[in-house]
């Protein structure tokens, strides 16, 4: 009867440490270190966002296609838990959790045309300055509906970046400072499914083009600033 005693005692303990060590699984926080975050909202039908990172609110009021204006000083860390969650009733949206590593910097995007399909995902950002006089930009595949590969073009029908798959991004690329229109294609076709109009790029700044949408929804291309 000890014997017993002793074993269900033992088997408790080691069950609650099991216990203790698992929930220690996410969010484990580098208490001495941090990273930079720009928040965006590229889920169309999602409503007004707010994000957690790690259990801390980090920003709220975030709709369609609008983004924190600049980075966000995070915790870094592993395994740490990224949440946007319904503005108005606190209701989970869509989770996901990610390593983020010191002193880096990064965009976190919402995706999906639902709430059943949604997805958060990281992407790292290079603020490695272009050449002179160029600015630097890369584009991100975000459409649920769009083809899954794209090519982006400029107005005069030159390729930028190709084959770029869904849910990932292209090399950054440089172009002329100035005013430039894009156009996104699937990828081998020359029927564009959406287009940039004549937008400003900036000598020395570092950019993101990403597409959004569905045939349903409407596609967007959206210009993000970095620096």
């Amino acid at each position: 009867m000890r014997f017993k005693k002793n074993f269900l005692k033992s088997f408790a303990m080691v069950t609650l440490l099991g216990i203790v060590l698992s929930s220690c699984d996410d969010n484990d926080v580098d208490v001495f270190g941090s990273a930079d975050l720009k928040v965006v909202n590229a889920a169309p039908n999602s409503g007004s966002q707010r994000f957690v990172l790690a259990n801390i609110p980090e920003i709220s009021d975030l709709d369609y296609l609008d983004n924190s204006v600049g980075y966000l000083n995070v915790a870094s860390g592993n395994d740490l838990v990224a949440q946007f969650r319904d503005q108005d009733d606190n209701d989970l949206y869509a989770t996901e959790k990610f390593d983020i590593q010191d002193n880096r910097d990064y965009t976190i995007y919402l995706t999906g045309e639902s709430g059943s399909d949604a997805e958060v995902r990281l992407f790292q950002d290079d603020f490695a300055a272009p050449a002179s006089g160029k600015a630097k930009v890369k584009f991100i595949h975000l459409s649920t509906g769009a083809p899954a590969s794209l090519d982006i073009n400029n107005a005069e029908g030159n390729a930028l970046a190709t084959n770029v798959a869904r849910y990932s991004q292209s090399n950054y690329f440089e172009v002329d400072a100035g005013t430039i229109a894009l156009q996104a294609h699937s990828a081998g076709s020359g029927e564009a499914i959406a287009t940039l109009g004549a937008t400003d790029f900036a000598a020395g700044k570092i950019y993101t083009v990403y597409i959004a949408g569905s045939a349903t929804s409407g596609y967007t291309l959206k210009t993000l600033q970095h620096n």
